[in-house]
């Protein structure tokens, strides 16, 4: 299979690339900007990736809908651990979806990563580099079916939407969304409430 590179906005129907496709990973990782020797709280900097399930009217699916490190399991969905440094290479955190194992009613998972209590900290995407979200094909040796590398600076956003799984029929589209948010988990739960 070959690798997609996606650009914002792209769509790729993840089951007519692979109809057997039903267990999926989704793997982010960033690097932390380090200028000088001060960092500025640069180098505590938590990012947290959750997952919220909407149903049909795009409203999320209740309180078990909310995927992040204090709510890691959902029905078809587990938040693997926490990283709260973003050290090391390669993936700092990861979702495993069962397709088939989600809600019934679940039309929607939209990913984020949220920076801990960013605004507090006076932390942002502006110190954020090198981000990624992937999807990897679990049944098939974790081989990566795409990726989508955020390109734009962050600017002053505390979150991001990275992306969108959506149900069509019995189908599943990814989509790179790249949306830069003034705000945290809880902006974005209100907003899909």
């Amino acid at each position: 299979m070959q690798l997609l590179n996606l650009q914002k906005n792209d769509i790729l129907d993840l089951t007519k690339k692979d109809p057997s496709l039903n267990n999926i990973v989704l793997a982010a990782g960033w690097d932390v900007v380090k200028k000088g020797i001060f960092n500025f709280g640069a180098a505590d900097m938590d990012l947290d990736l959750s997952a919220l399930l909407l149903g049909e009217n795009g409203r999320l699916l209740g309180d078990e809908g909310v995927i992040y490190f204090s709510n890691q399991r959902g029905k078809g969905i587990f938040l693997h651990d926490d990283n709260r440094t973003g050290a090391g290479n390669g993936d700092d955190e990861m979702i495993s979806i069962t397709l088939n194992s989600l809600p019934a009613n679940c039309k929607k998972v939209v990913f984020s990563v949220n920076i801990y209590q960013g605004k507090e900290r006076r932390q942002d995407f502006s110190k954020v580099k090198n981000a990624y979200v992937r999807v990897l094909n679990s049944d098939k040796g974790d081989s990566e079916v795409c990726r989508y590398n955020l390109s734009e600076d962050g600017k002053n956003a505390t979150s991001l939407i990275f992306a969108e799984l959506e149900r069509i029929g019995s189908d599943w589209n990814f989509r790179a969304v790249g949306e830069l948010v003034q705000g945290n988990l809880t902006t974005l739960v209100s907003k899909y409430k």
